[in-house]
């Protein structure tokens, strides 16, 4: 006989694991699965299927194996505090980077505004100075090799925009998006041009001219690098690779990401011990209720937001191994993972918020302020005789 509350949340896993591989399949990106033996090792995210899919990787992989350069962009919006399902994303720029890349992070502010989660323009500009920026470098990007900036004060940004724009129908726009992603002129805007334009800076002539470059996205930004690599191909650029990123799910939801307009499912990088403790104790778990039924059939990790925080944050990956087998088979209950798990992030995030202390005096050396001017400039007879 059966136990129902284990089919329940069986049935709940089985679900997570269809509705990823369908929206996978009907983007026709290709399982990361081939391609992470490779690079074991290198990145967590790689090693612990947090990295899910991808789209032309084997060009930047071969940038990898040859230990040579390549360049990461990677954006964010700055309508609230980071949460650790961003950390997500700056832990692979960082493991990225360690192996060769150059990382760009458009700081999108006037996404923030469009799309109404931040009550205006100014306020976006606050959030990302005060508490985005610092919270970036806090992770330990190399600020030789990392370059930030923030949408509505990089007017350059705009001007590659609109020159790109102008080869982009609203059509596309639309089918690409669709009217829930597009009820205001400034969403068109943002989504149609301004994004392309963050992706294929990199190739623009001041920064060298066309090159391959690598985009880490969450499942529903695809359109985006869809958008961008048709683009590309219009202008002689290099239509950008993708990897896709699995979202951490939220404390409440396994079948819901970790948002910070929803304070309930998040873990704040800025939270302290008591919140954190608290979160995690009302967090859902994979666990059975009922100690002897959890004994018989075990728990299922991959439904349980708390084991999720230790796998997709934990640096060992033999420690969150064990951690997996353990709670599987019954052997570990779910007072047990939760206490290891909030131990875990307190002092994760103690460290942490010290180094965003000590990061907010540092943040100019990381602003990108490059003119760009390879599709603006008028040269006058006589500047172009001088030449």
């Amino acid at each position: 006989m059966t136990c129902p509350e284990y089919e329940k949340k069986l049935k709940i896993q089985r679900k997570l694991e269809k509705d990823l591989t369908e929206k996978l399949d009907s983007s026709n990106l290709e399982s990361f699965s081939r391609i992470k033996k490779y690079f074991e090792g290198k990145s967590i995210q790689f090693d612990r299927d947090i990295v899910i899919a991808h789209l032309d990787f084997e060009k930047i992989a071969k940038y990898i194996a040859n230990n040579e350069e390549f360049t990461v962009v990677s954006g964010l919006n700055s309508s609230s505090q980071l949460h650790l399902g961003h950390k997500v994303l700056f832990d692979l720029l960082i493991s990225l980077q360690k192996i060769g890349a150059n990382i760009i992070i458009p700081v999108t502010n006037d996404e923030s505004y469009a799309d109404g989660k931040s009550e205006s323009l100014k306020e976006s500009r606050r959030m990302a100075y005060e508490e985005i920026i610092p919270n970036i470098i806090a992770f330990g990007f190399d600020p030789e090799k990392t370059k930030i900036f923030v949408d509505s004060d990089f007017p350059e940004l705009y001007n590659f925009a609109m020159h790109l724009g102008k080869e982009i129908s609203v059509k596309t726009v639309q089918q690409l998006f669709g009217d829930r992603a597009l009820k205001n002129v400034s969403q068109m805007t943002y989504r149609g041009s301004v994004q392309v334009a963050q992706i294929l800076l990199p190739q623009l002539n001041e920064s060298g001219g066309p090159k391959h470059t690598l985009i880490p996205v969450g499942p529903d930004q695809h359109p985006y690098i869809l958008l961008a690599r048709k683009i590309a191909k219009r202008f002689g650029m290099i239509p950008p690779s993708e990897i896709t990123v699995n979202f951490l799910q939220g404390l409440r939801d396994p079948e819901k990401k970790m948002s910070g307009s929803k304070p309930e499912t998040a873990i704040f990088l800025s939270d302290t011990p008591k919140q954190v403790q608290e979160k995690i104790n009302q967090a859902f778990t994979g666990c059975l209720d009922k100690l002897e039924d959890h004994k018989k059939y075990g728990a299922i990790p991959e439904i349980c937001s708390v084991f999720q925080l230790l796998n997709y944050h934990h640096p060992n990956t033999e420690f969150v191994n064990n951690i997996h087998g353990k709670y599987k088979s019954g052997e570990m209950n779910a007072s047990e993972i939760k206490k290891i798990t909030t131990d875990f992030i307190i002092e994760l995030l103690d460290i942490h918020q010290k180094k965003v202390l000590a990061s907010k005096n540092g943040i100019d050396r990381f602003i990108l302020n490059k003119k760009l001017t390879s599709f603006t400039r008028y040269e006058s007879e006589g500047e172009k005789k001088n030449d």
